[in-house]
């Protein structure tokens, strides 16, 4: 609970017991013309209720200040009793709302709970990524949480798995409007890496997109969108990816009917609970594979990790067609391409490979934060 909420609640009592043991010491002082330290010391022992009776009022004015001490204190204390009742119900209010916020930092934002926003959050934690996710659902907080819960529960159970997955705790769930710069406070949206917005409200999407990118400009944003058509307006106010998961569903269904193998073979490499996965590898001074001709780095990355560069992503040149996407992404390339400083590498491996790729390679998977 934060600060600024915890002196909201406790202000008042604190103030009113710093008031009356004020106005006991003085009473005290005044009434049995007592030294200062015997009045402090007489008020705190008269409010705390001990009475040791080593210092007793001695005139009618004393007795009859500390009768009516005595009796508000109980007042007193029941007033600061109730208020700390209050402010524990309020942080474990909170707290289950997701009002405190999060401290994550290089994390993932799930805005919005729908299927594809469950299917990104699995893919996420198998990834062992720190996820952030907010619905505008209050009913949906208990379902997240039990999701979380189960799933991460029965993957520990794979040994393929295990080790890999996020932690419970790398999982937060908040409540509120994330199409409201507020709300989006709570998620630490300046230190994450990147955003998914997968809400069932189309324009509730494209404003939380935009309100992202003016809060945090370094932010990959990820939007699903019932609409087609609002593919480019996304893409012209500077969204880095629009995926409508209708049409990809439409292309996956088509296949399963002409191609079943391949659809399901591209059903595999997209979740890594079936054992392989695709992740791109960031061409740099520590990759062993930058600056290599594609068949090169293709026999090198085989021999050495036993996985397989299927494609490359490389920065676009200006002018290029389609230079509103930062990378040109290409699948089984000329032998002769080279692996530019900058680019990324995509390679499938298996689970049971990873661990060997990911140290030959000495470079972490996923796209490095710009800006």
């Amino acid at each position: 609970m934060r600060i600024t909420r915890v002196l909201h609640y406790v202000w008042r009592p604190l103030a009113l017991i710093a008031g009356v043991y004020s106005f006991s010491v003085a009473g005290f002082i005044l009434t049995q013309k007592v030294s200062v330290f015997t009045g402090v010391y007489w008020g705190v022992i008269t409010m705390s209720t001990v009475g040791y009776g080593d210092v007793v009022p001695t005139n009618d004015l004393s007795k009859v200040f500390a009768i009516i001490l005595a009796a508000s204190t109980i007042g007193i204390l029941g007033y600061v009793i109730s208020s700390i009742n209050t402010l524990a119900l309020k942080a474990r209010e909170e707290e289950a709302l997701g009002l405190d916020g999060t401290k994550f930092s290089d994390h993932t934002l799930i805005l919005g709970w729908t299927p594809v926003s469950l299917a990104a959050l699995q893919e996420l934690m198998l990834a062992g990524r720190r996820v952030a996710v907010m619905t505008r659902r209050q009913e949906s907080l208990s379902e997240i949480r039990t999701f979380v819960s189960n799933f991460l529960r029965v993957s520990r159970k794979d040994p393929k798995l295990r080790g890999r997955l996020s932690r419970d705790e790398d999982v937060f769930v908040a409540f509120g409007d994330y199409s409201e710069r507020g709300s989006l406070d709570l998620l630490n949206v300046n230190a994450a890496r990147e955003a998914i917005v997968a809400s069932d409200d189309d324009a509730r999407n494209v404003l939380t997109a935009l309100i992202l990118k003016e809060l945090a400009p370094h932010l990959r944003i990820v939007v699903a969108v019932l609409r087609e058509q609002l593919r480019e307006t996304l893409r012209a106010a500077g969204v880095t990816y629009v995926i409508s998961p209708s049409d990809l569903g439409g292309r996956m269904v088509s296949a399963a009917a002409v191609q079943p193998e391949v659809a399901k073979a591209i059903d595999d490499v997209t979740t890594t609970a079936y054992g392989s996965t695709i992740d791109e590898y960031l061409l740099d001074d520590k990759n062993p594979l930058t600056g290599l001709v594609f068949s090169e780095a293709s026999r090198r990355l085989q021999e050495g990790t036993g996985t397989l560069l299927i494609g490359v992503a490389l920065p676009r040149a200006k002018g290029d067609e389609g230079s509103g996407d930062e990378f040109k992404v290409q699948m089984n390339p000329p032998a002769d391409l080279r692996l530019t400083p900058g680019g990324y590498a995509l390679v499938l491996s298996s689970l049971e490979n990873l661990d060997r790729l990911r140290a030959w390679v000495r470079t972490p998977p996923g796209r490095r934060r710009s800006g």
